[in-house]
């Protein structure tokens, strides 16, 4: 597996190695602190699994590289790491289909559920970053395969562990996943989620 850390704070992308290491028995890291410096090392070694942009890089931000990563790796899932929980910043990232953002607080253990959820195919976005109800609704749809995987089995009653060994997943990555769906439809529970998914018809009908 490929992963590529763009971070110009020596410290915090050490750190991170460490939590990335935990992901694979084969995890190979490329890492540096400019989009500049992140374009050649996909020039040379493209075909990443991931790419960990850092929103305020110097030079040229990762919003304003995010285009040039997308055309050097398109098939790369990208996600933002910042230490801001801006909200006007977050919507823009979001709108910018960004598979994640991840705030450099977050706790080690749940960086790395987020990052599992994003390598699966699905979209991490923290618990405590809530978009507001002056969002288009179309926010609302914005579910993943695997989320709305998900979502039909919540409808349908199941428990995570029953989840999890339907779709062939950890626990932690149903989780993750069940908070990311409670976040695009703005509910609080299960039986708030399967409601609103029946409304929205996100679920097949029964």
């Amino acid at each position: 597996m490929k992963i590529l850390l763009v971070d110009d704070h020596t410290l915090f992308r050490d750190g991170l190695k460490l939590v990335l290491q935990k992901i694979a028995d084969d995890v190979f890291i490329s890492e540096c602190g400019a989009c500049a410096d992140a374009y050649e090392i996909i020039k040379k070694n493209g075909g990443f699994d991931l790419i960990l942009l850092d929103v305020g890089l110097p030079v040229i931000s990762g919003l304003d590289g995010l285009q040039e990563f997308r055309k050097l790796d398109p098939s790369a899932p990208i996600v933002f790491l910042s230490g801001s929980d801006d909200q006007n910043l977050i919507r823009k990232a979001l709108d910018l289909g960004v598979m994640g953002y991840i705030p450099k607080t977050l706790d080690s253990e749940v960086m790395l559920q987020a990052i599992h959820l994003i390598l699966k195919g699905g979209r991490y976005i923290p618990d405590n970053i809530l978009l507001d109800s002056g969002r288009e609704n179309h926010s609302k749809f914005a579910l993943t395969s695997r989320q709305g995987e998900i979502l039909t089995l919540i409808s349908q009653g199941k428990s995570n562990k029953e989840i999890a060994k339907a779709l062939g997943i950890a626990d932690n990555t149903v989780r993750v996943h069940i908070s990311a769906v409670f976040q695009i439809l703005k509910v609080n529970n299960r039986t708030e989620a399967a409601f609103t998914a029946s409304q929205k018809g996100l679920i097949p009908p029964y």
